[in-house]
């Protein structure tokens, strides 16, 4: 049975192990590009990426279909699951046909062509990892997911930053990978069949494939949008400007969207609610959204404006000098935290109120306007290109899920002036940084700024001792 005491445990559980593996991952991806240095950091970052943008393919929105249909405690779960792992196996053969034809016509003597076999591996044993543990979401259990994703980090760094101190070698880090992904692999099998007493067996029923098919598609649209936005430019930097570029663009990248699991965090405990007041209290649904939005901006605009004005420091002494090109793309792609973190709050608001296929729909635009944007500006202006295409695209798609989001609430009139507020302190907290970034060790002066903001926000009243309790509930409670 489902309860309200269960899906919190979950969350709970199931975000402290996503923050915990998105740190350690960023922590890991640090001390391996310092190692690999920038041309074979550009080779391991692409190989991932290019497998990942075309992992896709194997799912088509099969798993979070899984998920809903195992929820509902059907009769049929068993054929549900059976023909679902059938379509995934001829997906997953034909996907690998397609990237191993790629492969070979565009990387035929390329460096990264070994890797990238080795990746489409990882893709399609991960592929089925996912799975394995939708069946196991659909009936309420994220413990075990979440265990498999701490222990495959932890494998990650423990032989990844052993095996640094005797080789250089990009494949082998790419098998160390390969090694955490089959562990996580063979966990949820075990768990599904001990746990869950579920079997892997084909199945096939033509009407149930129609079916499945059918529903699944507005999943797979979407999943095929977000992947190809996500992973497009680095595509191109490597076709137009080679490894070097990835490598620099892939630590501005890293730190950028490392960032992901706050606004992850926060919304998590704020999608049941949205769906809650939407059906009984639209007003409460408006107020609580721009709660949200304003926390979420609060929180946002001071890291981004923070990052800019160090980011020669952080770049330097986390990466070291010989990664000096990625500071400007670093500040560009991080420019746009603030439309980041507020898209979270867009697309719960669309998603909780029956509205994914305006989020889906918008995702699709802002795909295409990426492509475009990478491919006029890469070639004239380089990495910053790719950077600036990124955060335009991340701009876009703010003002169109921002008038999507106003068509079903309607903000108070005292909205905008906490966020002018923190845009003042921001602003502010960005003079004394720059003041004393070249004056005392940068770390310090990241308290300072944080000091500076937080004083100002509460002295222009836009932030009180309650929002502070009602972010700290928020992100803690879902986390």
């Amino acid at each position: 049975m489902v309860t309200a005491e269960k899906i919190t445990a979950n969350t709970s559980f199931f975000m402290m192990a996503l923050i915990l593996q998105k740190l350690l991952s960023f922590i890991y991806f640090t001390f391996l590009a310092r190692n690999l240095g920038v041309e074979a950091t550009g080779q391991y970052f692409f190989a991932i990426s290019f497998a990942t943008m075309f992992a896709v393919l194997m799912d088509l929105g099969l798993s979070p279909l899984l998920i809903r249909e195992v929820a509902k405690e059907r009769d049929d779960t068993n054929n549900w699951f059976s023909q679902i792992f059938t379509l995934k196996i001829i997906f997953s053969l034909l996907t690998a046909i397609i990237v191993l034809i790629l492969n070979q016509v565009l990387f035929a003597n390329d460096a990264v062509k070994l890797l990238i076999y080795l990746t489409l591996t990882i893709s399609i044993i991960d592929s089925f990892t996912i799975f394995f543990y939708a069946f196991i979401r659909g009936r309420q259990s994220l413990k075990f997911e979440s265990r498999g994703t701490i222990i495959f980090q932890l494998i990650v760094m423990v032989l990844g930053l052993s095996l640094m101190r005797l080789t250089h070698q990009t494949w082998v880090f790419i098998i160390v990978l390969m090694m955490a992904s089959l562990f996580n692999f063979f966990y949820s099998i075990i768990i599904l069949s001990s746990k869950f007493q579920t079997k892997l067996k084909l199945y096939y029923s033509k009407d149930l494939v129609k079916k499945i098919l059918l529903i699944s598609l507005p999943f797979a649209l979407a999943a095929i949008f977000t992947k190809v936005y996500a992973y497009i430019d680095t595509f191109f930097l490597k076709i137009f400007l080679g490894d070097a570029a990835v490598g620099f663009y892939s630590v501005a990248y890293k730190i950028t969207f490392a960032l992901q699991f706050i606004p992850m965090a926060f919304v998590a405990a704020l999608y049941p609610a949205f769906t809650n007041y939407f059906k009984n209290n639209k007003q409460a649904l408006a107020e609580t959204f721009a709660r949200a939005w304003q926390y979420l901006v609060f929180i946002s605009l001071p890291i981004s404006i923070g990052i800019m004005a160090l980011a020669e420091h952080i770049v330097g002494r986390l990466y070291t000098s010989q990664y000096s090109f990625s500071i400007w793309p670093l500040q560009v792609l991080i420019a746009s935290i603030p439309f980041l973190f507020s898209n979270f709050a867009f697309s719960s608001l669309l998603n909780a109120t029956d509205r994914a296929r305006i989020n889906t729909r918008n995702i699709g635009i802002v795909m295409v306007v990426n492509i475009i944007g990478n491919l006029v500006l890469i070639p004239r202006l380089g990495i910053w290109g790719a950077s600036l295409a990124s955060s335009l695209s991340t701009l876009l798609l703010f003002t169109l899920n921002l008038i999507g989001a106003l068509r079903v609430v309607t903000l108070p009139k005292t909205f905008w002036w906490p966020i002018l507020a923190s845009i003042f302190s921001s602003l502010v907290m960005l003079l004394v940084v720059m003041f004393f970034k070249n004056m005392i060790n940068w770390l310090l002066v990241i308290p300072i700024g944080a000091i500076v903001y937080i004083l100002l926000m509460f002295l222009t009243r836009a932030f009180k001792p309650a929002d502070w309790l009602f972010i700290k509930k928020s992100i803690f409670k879902s986390s």
